[in-house]
């Protein structure tokens, strides 16, 4: 028999790996016949041990199995925690009714309620085994490397996903906390405090994990919240449009301008959360403080540049009414005197005596004839032709139909469908009897009859669309300004109403450009007037994207709006101006509602509460990461903050182009962008920092 004899010392000079613990020889025979012992020769490895491979699938197996039970884990989080909050009202309820003498009650049976459609990870873990190992029972860790790859491989389901995410990164929220996990239990095994020690580790390692990745100045903050695609050229487009609304007298954010560019919010959380942070809500305040002002200045500016102020508002709608009175006579006067040479050629004819005869016998004919007899205007455009005349009985025939017309209107206190009805039939009689009495006396074709037809075509085509749209409801002397404004611009425009908008305003240039320019400038300054009114707590510092969304909230208000100021004289260039006026306004709108900090802070209580520790306690049962990411969160609201007051300076100054473009250039976590934020880091501290460019207040 070999002799193993425990040594305290290495007999070759080199102190025992473990005292009291024997050194391993290989005896080179055996007990000789003289008792003598063997040769025996060290070796530094154990000759019974596993063989590499067998090393590597013990790992594997142990690393696989950690895997199954954290997809269990996080499959059957909800399960475990109604299970949790199930056993805790079940001892609650004993507890009151051993406190009153009652028999406690019985445990509810969760396969007979509506949670056994929730699983648990028990019950998922029991299906993976059956599903994919075949119901074999989970392998079990043989040694400590063992252990912690079953822990590494429990945390690994946590840390998929997040997209971009960098191997190296993602991998290293795994491994970290899962090492610290497993230490820990690792060293209180055993004993009561292994679950809380392993719960603690996973929050320590996830907590350095995550640290490792966060934003360590402004310049990394801004490129973490940077959204995808923002690119140096929206940057260039981005600071032209803070230029123009500068030359407007508006300062607009880098968030509002790249939002604006963008068509999508850029940074506006990050500004918003800015403005509701203790470190820079002063800062924020006093930024944007004087918008309302600005707006208001800008406003005004760019009216001028419509028209200048009127001192007389209310005389603006009487003579729109004038000017649209005067238009539509021209018009008439228009189609009369393109039809005058048929009416002519027809006043020639006379109606046949017995005709004529038969018509006097009529006591509506004589009436509406000495009407017309006895009427020095109406007489004037007869005057000296005979009562048989066929101009004669055209006067008659439009008599009877313009009484036929008043007698039909609803408004009229003397209104009658009778009288509507009678005067209307004989009236086209009369003009029936005209043209026959042409047609015999001319052999051919009746030039009256063409006439009429001519005065219907024009009419249709020229008077009636003027006077059913726009110009019709301002024509009249008794037009108010206000009727004028909402008869051209209503509130709820009609779809594809913009060219009768354009005729109306460019037909009123025409005669009176500056009772035009007047009327557009009163409906602009009066819905700004009307959405800029002060708040009950003070200026309204969202009033210039309010305007703009009431003035040109949807297409057809655009469009109409375009259409009147393109129709004033130098319209397209007037339009020009105030459209890129509107954009500037259109980016002060994607800044979050000031009214949304409160609604800031009362979203931050609510997580805070909904993340508290002993939430985030039962979560980390099934997944520590969960745990990891509550208080990394927290010290991110820590850490932002000592970068607070630079990213606010950089989100307000136009002069942060430079910085912003190099952040845009280069993807979040490159070695460029690591170089990029040591070179930012010192925007806020070297002596050569760019000047801030304040506002003017």
């Amino acid at each position: 028999m070999v002799t193993l004899t425990p040594v305290d010392e290495d007999p070759f000079g080199s102190p025992a790996q473990t005292p009291g613990v024997a050194r391993v020889y290989i005896g080179e025979g055996v007990d000789k016949a003289d008792g003598s012992s063997p040769k025996m020769t060290p070796v530094d490895h154990d000759p019974f041990a596993k063989g590499v491979m067998d090393t590597v699938r013990g790992l594997g197996n142990a690393a696989d199995a950690g895997v199954a039970a954290g997809v269990a884990g996080l499959g059957g989080a909800l399960g475990d925690l109604t299970d949790i909050g199930a056993a805790g009202i079940g001892a609650a309820t004993n507890f009151v009714e051993r406190q009153l003498g009652m028999p406690e009650s019985k445990a509810p049976d969760r396969s007979q309620s509506f949670l056994s459609a929730i699983p648990t990870s028990a019950r998922l873990r029991e299906q993976i085994q059956k599903d994919y190992y075949g119901g074999a029972p989970a392998y079990e860790p043989q040694n400590k490397a063992e252990e912690y790859a079953k822990t590494i491989g429990e945390f690994a389901p946590g840390g998929i996903g997040g997209a971009g995410r960098r191997v190296v990164q993602r991998a290293g929220q795994v491994v970290l906390p899962a090492v610290a996990s497993e230490s820990a239990g690792q060293a209180t095994k055993g004993t009561a405090a292994e679950p809380y020690a392993r719960f603690a580790g996973a929050l320590a390692g996830g907590g350095a994990s995550t640290l490792l990745n966060r934003p360590s100045s402004a310049a990394q903050a801004i490129r973490a919240q940077l959204p995808e695609g923002v690119t140096p050229q929206m940057v260039d487009q981005a600071e032209a449009l803070m230029a123009r609304a500068q030359q407007q007298g508006i300062d607009l954010a880098w968030p509002e301008a790249l939002s604006q560019v963008a068509g999508r919010p850029v940074l506006t959380n990050t500004m918003r959360h800015l403005e509701a942070a203790p470190q820079t809500e002063a800062q924020m305040a006093e930024f944007f403080g004087r918008r309302p002002q600005q707006v208001e200045g800008a406003v005004r500016q760019e009216l001028g540049s419509i028209a200048p102020v009127n001192n007389a508002p209310s005389n603006i709608g009487p003579t729109i009414g004038a000017t649209g009175e005067r238009i539509v006579q021209d018009v008439r006067a228009a189609i009369n005197r393109a039809t005058r040479p048929s009416y002519d050629a027809a006043g020639q004819h006379l109606v046949p005596q017995q005709v004529h005869a038969a018509m006097m016998g009529d006591p509506l004919f004589v009436e509406a004839l000495n009407r017309i007899r006895n009427d020095p205007a109406r007489n004037s455009f007869v005057r000296g032709q005979s009562d048989r005349s066929i101009r004669v009985y055209d006067a008659v025939a439009k008599e009877l139909e313009e009484r036929a017309s008043a007698a039909a209107a609803p408004i009229n206190p003397q209104a009658s469908q009778a009288v509507a009805s009678a005067t209307g039939t004989l009236g086209g009689d009369i003009k029936d009897v005209a043209m026959a009495a042409e047609r015999a006396a001319t052999n051919g074709p009746s030039a009256y009859q063409a006439a009429l037809a001519n005065q219907t075509r024009f009419r249709e085509q020229y008077l009636n669309p003027l006077l059913n749209g726009p110009l019709g409801k301002v024509a009249g002397r008794d037009t108010t300004t206000k009727n004028a404004i909402e008869a051209l611009f209503p509130k709820q425009p009609l779809a594809n109403s913009e060219h009768e908008i354009g005729t109306t305003v460019r037909a009123l240039a025409n005669r009176n450009p500056r009772a035009a320019s007047d009327l557009v400038r009163a409906h602009i300054e009066g819905v700004f007037n009307e959405a800029a009114k002060d708040l009950q707590s003070g200026a309204n510092q969202a009033g210039g994207a309010k305007f703009r969304v009431q003035l040109v909230g949807n297409p057809q208000q655009r469009l109409n709006l375009r259409e009147a100021v393109e129709a004033l004289p130098n319209g397209q260039e007037r339009w020009r101006g105030f459209n890129n006026f509107l954009d500037v306004l259109e980016a002060t709108g994607t800044r979050q509602n000031v009214g949304s900090r409160t609604a800031y802070n009362t979203e931050a209580l609510k997580e805070q509460s909904r993340s508290g520790l002993p939430v985030e306690a039962a979560k980390a049962a099934s997944n520590p990461l969960r745990g990891v990411q509550f208080l990394a969160d927290r010290y991110e609201r820590y850490r932002l903050g000592r970068n607070l007051t630079q990213l606010a300076d950089i989100l307000t100054d136009p002069g942060s182009a430079n910085l912003l473009r190099g952040i845009a250039r280069v993807p979040p976590g490159s070695e460029q962008a690591q170089s990029l934020a040591l070179k930012l880091i010192t925007y806020g501290e070297s002596s050569g920092r760019p000047p801030v460019q304040k506002p003017n207040k």
